[in-house]
């Protein structure tokens, strides 16, 4: 579940935890641009209607230049971050090299004009808006931002106190409180970090879930704990099916339409198969492997699988119609069915698992598949999987067949109808 990096020219490798964060990181950014330009806005209107409406003197003396060259860039910030993720997420810079710098020159031009209430009042109020500034940090979702951001403040901070006369042991408890609220900010990014992380592994492991399992079995197995790497032994049927002379087609095919044929034919089986709550397996270039009974027991899984089969062979019928009318060739389908014990579990290496089952059942299935190219049959069962559809099924003996890799001949049928009995 990773991707390549957006950019052209790299080859960064994300992983969903990268890509959910750099996306809450944009979400985040982006209303941070929105307020700031909100805030700088309204305190510009309040500085035009004060000196120019009202036309107080003292408001007259306000550095409107300052005002309207950080109003533009807030508002250009904000319309660019609007499109642009990469500039959005300049925010989290933005604030301890623009923002703080700004705001403590504003403040200390405000306080001239509401009558210089004393540098002591001037240090408390620029020390809350700095750490105001600082939680605002926190936008960007990363520790160094943070970082940086506490660093000029401490450092703008500790310059006003020197400049405004105010006594050390003062200018050190407020740097203090400061330091509080830089733990407590990095303290959220981490815990922001943990819950995004939670939440996407969640998802990653419901859309894995999705690519083998129907929807509702992937829903239950996701509020499930992790998959087990024990195998289990578990009674199935196991499906094989595979398109007639492909490899033909294909060679007359260019390589995208080969994908695309194959991309359109996978859509419309898999779809038939979730319908019926079968588990895909795998993919095996034209052809599919599929499995019932498991993870979730169905009672009635071999006639599932048998009923499987005949829809898809009704889905490729109905869309070889659709084929016909653009004069494409049709395409045919065989499917070979076997019901037994498997060993059922997570196997593979440490790099890479697999779910799956394994066991002379999926042999016998994969080869009675293998007999639909000579036997006149487009779906084959073996006498196991037809003694467990029970009554009420139509099924034609195609006689004993000799499976490859097998020295006892089988039973096999043909089905052409089965009973409804699913639960």
């Amino acid at each position: 579940m990773s991707s390549r990096s957006e950019v052209p020219g790299t080859m960064e490798v994300t992983s969903p935890l990268q890509q959910a964060l750099s996306a809450e990181r944009v979400r985040s950014a982006r209303l941070l641009n929105l307020l700031r330009f909100v805030g700088v806005s309204a305190f510009l209107a309040l500085v035009l209607i004060a000196g120019v409406i009202l036309r107080q003197h003292d408001w007259q003396q306000t550095n409107l230049r300052f005002f309207f060259v950080y109003w533009a860039l807030a508002g250009l910030v904000w319309l660019v971050g609007r499109r642009s993720p990469t500039v959005a997420r300049l925010a989290g810079l933005s604030i301890p090299l623009v923002d703080m710098p700004a705001v403590s020159v504003l403040l200390w031009g405000v306080s001239r004009i509401i009558g210089d209430p004393g540098p002591g009042y001037i240090f408390a109020s620029n020390a809350t808006f700095l750490v105001l500034l600082i939680v605002g940090s926190l936008a960007a979702l990363h520790t160094r931002e943070v970082l940086l951001a506490a660093v000029v403040a401490i450092g703008i901070q500790t310059l006003f106190g020197v400049r405004a006369g105010i006594p050390v042991l003062s200018i050190a408890f407020l740097n203090l409180i400061m330091v509080f609220a830089i733990v407590g900010c990095i303290y959220i990014i981490r815990r922001v970090t943990a819950l995004v992380g939670d939440v996407t592994a969640a998802q990653v492991r419901r859309e894995r879930l999705s690519r083998y399992f129907s929807p509702q079995v992937a829903a239950m197995l996701a509020e499930e704990p992790a998959e087990q790497s024990a195998g289990e032994s578990r009674e199935v049927t196991v499906l094989f099916s595979d398109l007639r002379d492909f490899t033909a087609l294909a060679e007359r095919l260019y390589g995208a339409e080969v994908v695309a044929l194959l991309n359109a034919y996978h859509e419309r089986m898999v779809r038939t198969i979730f319908a019926f709550g079968g588990t895909l397996d795998k993919f095996l270039g034209d052809g599919l492997m599929v499995y019932f009974g498991a993870p979730v027991t169905q009672p009635d899984h071999a006639a599932r699988a048998v009923r499987c089969a005949l829809a898809m062979q009704q889905e490729l019928a109905r869309w070889n119609g659709e084929r016909a009318a653009r004069t494409e060739p049709t395409l045919h389908m065989g499917i070979g069915i076997h019901t037994g014990t498997v060993v059922l579990g997570s196997i593979g290496t440490a790099q890479r698992r697999e779910y799956t089952v394994v066991g002379d059942t999926v042999n016998v299935a994969a080869r009675l598949q293998e007999l639909t190219k000579t036997v006149p049959a487009p779906v084959l069962v073996s006498e196991v999987t037809r003694r467990a559809l029970g009554g009420g099924t139509s099924v034609v003996a195609a006689g004993l067949v000799q499976l490859r890799g097998r020295a006892q001949p089988l039973e096999a049928y043909r089905v052409d109808s089965v009973a409804d009995r699913t639960s």
